[in-house]
C-alpha cells in the first residue's frame, strides 16, 4: 500500500526536523552559532489519469527535507574583558588557516599560542595583515597574526620640543645683585678669604715659584700694613683679575667668575656677575684670626625676573638627557633665553654646555612677536653614550593653529605643559582591538603602535557555505568568491574587542518548534498504524 511509504516519509522527515531542532537547543550557548531551520517539500506524485475536464488526477508519495538553512542574523554581543575575544557586528567572517585549508568563522573566542600567534579554538591561525614597524602596507598579504610579549617598541630620538608657558609680565628686569663685606681688625699673612668659590691668600710679599723663579703663584694678595683700605684694594684687584703690585694673577688664572669688587676704607662691595634672587648671597669664607668679613647678602636681585624649566629628551639609543630652558627678563617685554645640557652628557666637565640662546620679544598684549617662527637646528653634536647627534626644533608656535605657545602676562612664571616626541625603548604590556580590527599594542614607554589588522570575508551567498564543525565554514562554489578586506569597509561589519557574539538560537522558539515536530511525527506514525489495521482487516476476510 502506498500509504505506508507516504507516511513513512513523513516520519523520516519529522525525525530529521527533530534532529535540526535538537541541534539548535544543544547549541544555545555556542559562540556565534547560527540557528537552523529544516524546510519540507513534497516528494513526487503518481499520475492516475485525468477527469472529465482534462485536469490531471495525482496522488502524492510523501515528503522530504528539501533544505536546512542557517539564519545569519546578528547574535547578542556580550562583553568578556578578555583581550583576545572579538565579535563581529554586522556581516563578515574571520579567516582561519588550518593546515593548508582556509576556514571561515564568526566565533572570535581566540587565544594565543606559545609563540604569541592568535589561534582559534580548534588550533587554526587567525589571518590578517601584520604590521612592519607599526605600519600596515596597502599591498600586505594575508598572514597569521602574532602578538608576542617580547615585542619591543624601538627608541626614538627627540626632534620636537613644545613648552606651553607664561612669563611674568610684572617681573622686574634682573639686575646684578650686590653685597658688602666688612673687615674688622688686622689682616695677617697666610690668612685666606674665599669669594664665589675662589680662594685668595694674604701674603707679606709676593712669592716666586720654586721651579721657575717667576712671580706666578696665583691668587696672592699683598698686605699693606699701613692701610686696611690699600689691602682691600689689592683684594679687589685680584677678584677683578688685576695683576701687578699687590696681586699676582698670572695668565693661567681667570678672574673670579661669580663677582666683581670695589674697595672702600673698611668694606669690600661685591657685585654678582649674573642675576640673582633677593636674599641669596655670594658665598664667602675666611680663615682670619684677628678680623672677619661679614656676610655678603645680595640686594637688588629679584625673584620674578628669572625662570627655568627642565625638559627630558631622548637620544637615538633611548637614553634620556635633561635640558634646562632658562629665561631672564632684561627689559619691558624682553626676555633672554638659554638652553643648556650638563657637560657630563657630552663627555666633559665643568659648567653646562649652552646649546642655544636668544631673545624673546612680546607686544603690549603679551603676545610673542619675535622670533616669528620656531627655533630649528638646536643640536647636541657629541653625546658621551655614543648616540647619534641630537637635533631638535623648539616649537614656539602651535603646529595646528599657529598661535604662540609662550605668553607674557601678569602672574607667576610657569609651564603648564611640556611635550617632546622622543621616547626610550619599551616592552609590550597590553593590546586592544579597534572597530576596524586594528591591533594596537601598548608599550612600557607609553607608546601605542599598530601590531596588525584582522581580515574579514563576506560572501555573495552565505547559505552556500558548508558547515564544517568547530564553529567553522568551508567556502563552496555556491557561496561565491569571498571578498576579503578589513572591517568597516566594503560592506563588512565592525569588530568589537573583548566581547563575543552569542548564539542566535532562541529557546522559546525552539521548544515551540519541538512540539510541532513531535505532533507531525505522531500523526504520520498514526497513519502507518491505520494502514496496518486496514491491511490486517483485508487479510482476515473470509471467502
Amino acid at each position: 500500500m502506498g500509504s505506508f511509504s507516504t507516511s513513512l516519509s513523513g516520519v523520516e522527515a519529522a525525525s530529521q526536523d527533530l534532529a535540526v531542532i535538537s541541534n539548535n537547543l544543544a547549541n544555545l550557548d555556542t559562540t556565534a552559532y547560527k540557528d537552523q531551520e529544516a524546510n519540507f517539500q513534497d516528494f513526487f506524485y503518481q499520475m492516475l489519469g485525468t477527469n472529465g475536464a482534462g485536469d490531471p488526477t495525482q496522488i502524492g508519495a510523501g515528503t522530504i527535507i528539501g533544505s536546512v538553512i542557517s539564519a545569519f542574523t546578528q547574535g547578542t554581543i556580550n562583553s568578556t574583558g578578555v583581550p583576545t575575544d572579538m565579535a563581529i557586528q554586522g556581516d563578515g567572517f574571520f579567516l582561519e588557516q588550518n593546515g593548508t585549508t582556509t576556514l571561515y568563522t564568526r566565533a572570535g573566542n581566540f587565544s594565543q599560542d606559545a609563540n604569541g600567534y592568535l589561534v582559534t579554538s580548534d588550533g587554526g591561525y587567525v589571518l590578517g595583515y601584520p604590521a612592519v614597524n607599526g605600519v600596515i602596507s596597502p599591498s600586505q598579504r594575508l598572514a597569521p597574526l602574532q602578538i608576542s610579549s617580547g615585542q619591543i617598541s624601538a627608541p626614538n630620538a627627540t626632534t620636537d620640543i613644545e613648552l606651553t608657558m607664561n612669563l611674568d609680565a610684572a617681573g622686574t628686569a634682573a639686575a646684578a645683585a650686590t653685597g658688602t663685606l666688612t673687615v674688622s681688625g688686622a689682616i695677617s699673612a697666610n690668612e685666606t678669604v674665599t669669594v664665589g668659590g675662589t680662594t685668595y691668600t694674604f701674603v707679606s710679599a709676593l712669592s716666586t715659584d720654586a721651579t721657575t723663579g717667576l712671580d706666578n703663584v696665583p691668587d696672592q694678595v699683598v698686605i699693606d700694613s699701613s692701610s686696611v683700605a690699600n689691602t682691600l684694594a689689592n683684594l679687589a684687584a685680584a677678584i677683578n683679575g688685576g695683576a701687578g703690585a699687590g696681586t699676582d694673577y698670572s695668565s693661567d688664572t681667570v678672574a673670579n667668575g661669580g663677582a666683581t669688587a670695589s674697595a672702600g676704607t673698611t668694606t669690600l662691595t661685591l657685585t654678582a656677575t649674573g642675576a640673582g634672587s633677593l636674599g641669596n648671597d655670594i658665598g664667602t669664607t675666611t680663615t682670619m684670626a684677628n678680623g672677619t668679613f661679614g656676610a655678603a647678602t645680595l640686594t637688588g636681585g629679584v625673584d620674578d625676573a628669572s625662570f627655568s624649566e627642565p625638559v627630558v629628551v631622548y637620544d637615538s639609543l633611548g637614553n634620556s638627557h635633561t635640558l634646562t630652558f632658562s629665561f631672564t627678563k632684561t627689559a619691558a617685554n624682553t626676555w633672554t633665553y638659554q638652553i643648556t645640557i650638563p657637560a657630563a652628557d657630552e663627555g666633559s666637565t665643568g659648567s653646562p654646555v649652552v646649546l642655544n640662546s636668544g631673545t624673546l620679544q612680546f607686544n603690549g598684549k603679551g603676545q610673542l612677536i619675535s622670533p616669528a617662527a620656531d627655533v630649528p637646528g638646536i643640536s647636541v653634536t657629541k653625546l658621551a653614550d655614543g648616540a647619534n647627534p641630537l637635533n631638535f626644533t623648539w616649537q614656539l608656535y602651535d603646529p595646528t593653529t599657529g598661535a604662540p605657545q609662550i605668553t607674557q602676562t601678569a602672574g607667576s612664571s610657569n609651564v603648564s605643559n611640556t611635550q617632546q616626541n622622543g621616547n626610550t625603548s619599551g616592552a609590550l604590556q597590553s593590546f586592544n582591538i579597534t572597530t576596524d580590527g586594528t591591533i594596537q599594542g601598548v608599550f612600557s614607554n607609553g607608546q601605542t603602535l599598530t601590531l596588525g589588522q584582522l581580515a574579514l570575508a563576506i560572501f555573495p551567498n552565505d547559505q552556500g557555505l558548508r558547515l564544517n564543525g568547530s564553529n567553522t565554514y568551508l567556502a563552496t562554489p555556491s557561496a561565491g568568491i569571498p571578498s576579503v578586506g578589513t572591517a568597516s569597509t566594503g560592506g563588512r561589519g565592525t569588530i568589537v574587542g573583548q566581547a563575543l557574539e552569542g548564539s542566535n538560537a532562541d529557546m522559546t522558539t525552539e521548544l515551540s518548534n519541538l512540539i510541532v515536530a513531535e505532533r507531525n511525527y505522531q500523526a504520520n506514525a498514526r497513519a502507518i498504524s491505520t494502514a496496518d489495521q486496514m491491511l490486517n482487516y483485508v487479510l482476515t476476510m473470509q471467502p
